[in-house]
């Protein structure tokens, strides 16, 4: 994968944990790509509904899927080998680990759209359980009608997902929305925007 592309998501995760740009950081953020496109066996689940399922009836995912006419759910995930380089490295060189586990993240979500733009043209945007005020544990509505531990992926009690490098999401059908900032709903706590910078992939915000 192009690091030019992800570039701007990866040190939006890393800011959270005080690494700032730099060249030295870009050359360990290139060298952790390489070594996750190594690693990384994407697998992804899906499955699409006309008939909105009854846990998505509710705030915020009502206003989120309004004019929608029907639903995907999906779940993707760079598989449990990734998570055993990070934590390999966390024991062994914190400072890589951090960098590698934010390219990570970025990974997923880059290879995650990816992935949705072969399921149609006319979506919205990926809404994951336990954003925008939604409840994490909703996580347990998409594994049941999803079963995604054919994929190798499982739920724990705390709603956890493992491999951690999972992501389980909503899209909408029928309406094409794309990810910025007006109208979201962590916007008024937004912690990227207070850096001036977008969660989805922007150095500057709007």
């Amino acid at each position: 994968m192009n690091f030019s592309e992800i570039r701007p998501q990866i040190y939006n995760y890393l800011g959270f944990r005080g690494v700032t740009e730099s060249p030295d950081t870009d050359e360990v953020i290139a060298s952790c790509l390489i070594e996750l496109e190594k690693t990384a066996q994407f697998n992804s689940l899906y499955r699409a509904f006309e008939k909105i399922p009854d846990f998505l009836c509710k705030p915020p995912y009502e206003s989120f899927l309004r004019g929608t006419a029907g639903v995907i759910l999906s779940v993707t995930t760079l598989g449990a080998g990734v998570d055993r380089l990070i934590n390999r490295l966390y024991r062994t060189d914190m400072s890589r680990a951090v960098v590698l586990d934010a390219c990570a993240s970025a990974y997923l979500e880059a290879k995650s759209d990816e992935f949705e733009r072969t399921l149609g043209d006319s979506l919205t945007y990926r809404f994951c359980p336990g954003y925008g005020g939604s409840s994490v544990e909703d996580l347990k509505y998409i594994f049941e009608l999803l079963r995604p531990e054919k994929i190798g992926v499982t739920l724990g009690e705390s709603f956890f997902m493992l491999p951690a490098k999972t992501m389980a999401g909503v899209i909408g059908i029928g309406k094409t929305v794309k990810k910025s900032c007006e109208g979201c709903f962590m916007l008024p706590h937004c912690k990227y925007r207070e850096e001036g910078k977008r969660c989805y992939g922007s150095e500057k915000t709007l």
